[in-house]
């Protein structure tokens, strides 16, 4: 489906010091495999606006055409307060958000108490502070609470670029979202067992990605000890982005138990692939997919909606239609984008580099 960005002042996302460099989508997001970042995560907020991600405070003001920039906060938090300031000083409006956002993620990055005196003068400096999850960050006891926006990370699911779907029926199996056999909130091997389970039952496979190299090969190979080769599909390293998301394509239904409340990537990519993703918490998956996640769908019950899925076409069929219409509505790039230039607005600074993604 072609859509047009509406007229919105381009974001900067700026990642201090960070190892991404910098990426100019003042063109668009491309197409796959196109050579720029994928369009996701916090680049997407840049590429759904025409912005640009950066790695230093001299790119989002060089050639002066940012009003607005949205600071990454890391552990190192003093590189991102002395941008906060800069930024300001040059005149621009700054809103902050947790680079690695999920609840877990940011108590561990602030579990030095020294940190806390730069996290509360960041946030007293911010003019917003930007959460792509369901719930605020913690927050300095003594500081005024902040001016929150809830913005979810956009998917260019109204850019037919990146449709990676492919037809109904050449979709077998389950493919397993989550990656991290090791990180607890992530759920994995309680995902894994239950989609080996249902796979055994409905007499489809289970693909799983190996990222933890020789450790988690032994401990795939434990869990799925007696399951027959063709049932149980190991890639063994991370793929290209395009090439992982033709692989997820391939496959019926996207399963996870994360509870690691994320923004949601591994729904979004479920989104670009025109499939189901059932489990989760994510907020992407409860805006997309409420019917299929958690807290809505119990573990108890996860088993016997990942089944239908896999069996009854009409549930199947009515899953797609339902999410990818939740999408269009919460989180494509032409909603998101008007969601920031409503906010942008709303600080009274926009400019007006009105662009075309169609």
């Amino acid at each position: 489906m072609d859509r047009t960005l509406p007229t919105a002042a381009p974001l900067a996302v700026l990642n201090p010091g960070g190892r991404d460099a910098m990426i100019d989508y003042g063109d668009g997001p491309g197409i796959p495999g196109s050579g720029l970042h994928p369009p996701v995560n916090f680049h997407a907020y840049a590429a759904a606006t025409r912005g640009a991600f950066c790695d230093a405070v001299e790119q989002v003001l060089d050639g002066r055409r940012f009003g607005h920039c949205l600071v990454l906060l890391r552990r190192r938090l003093r590189p991102c307060l002395e941008a906060v300031r800069r930024l300001q000083g040059a005149g621009l409006k700054v809103w902050v958000a947790w680079k690695e956002c999920s609840p877990f993620q940011i108590a561990a990055q602030l579990e030095e108490p020294k940190l806390w005196g730069l996290y509360e003068e960041v946030l007293g400096l911010s003019d917003a502070v930007v959460t792509p999850t369901l719930g605020p960050p913690p927050l300095p006891p003594n500081l005024r609470e902040p001016r929150f926006l809830q913005i979810p990370t956009p998917y260019p699911v109204d850019l037919p670029a990146w449709d990676f779907s492919c037809a109904p029926g050449d979709r077998r199996g389950i493919f397993l979202g989550t990656r991290e056999l090791f990180t607890a909130s992530r759920n994995h091997l309680a995902a894994l067992s239950t989609a080996l389970r249902v796979a055994r039952r409905t007499g489809t496979h289970v693909t799983v990605i190996n990222a933890d190299k020789s450790r988690g090969r032994r401990l795939l190979d434990a869990v799925g000890r007696g399951v027959p080769a063709e049932r149980f599909r190991i890639i063994e390293s991370r793929l290209p982005y395009p090439e992982y998301l033709r692989r997820m394509a391939a496959h019926r239904v996207v399963f996870q138990l994360d509870r690691g409340g994320v923004p949601g990537q591994v729904a979004g990519d479920a989104l670009l692939c025109r499939t189901v993703c059932v489990g989760g918490n994510s907020a992407i998956e409860q805006l997309a997919f409420p019917a299929e996640s958690h807290p809505n769908l119990s573990d108890a019950d996860a088993a016997s909606r990942l089944e239908a899925l896999l069996t009854d076409e009409t549930v199947y069929r009515a899953a797609i239609e339902s999410s990818q219409q939740r999408a269009l509505q919460n989180l494509s790039f032409a909603t998101v984008a008007q969601q920031v230039r409503d906010l942008q607005g709303m600080d009274g600074r926009i400019t007006d580099p009105a662009h075309d993604l169609s």
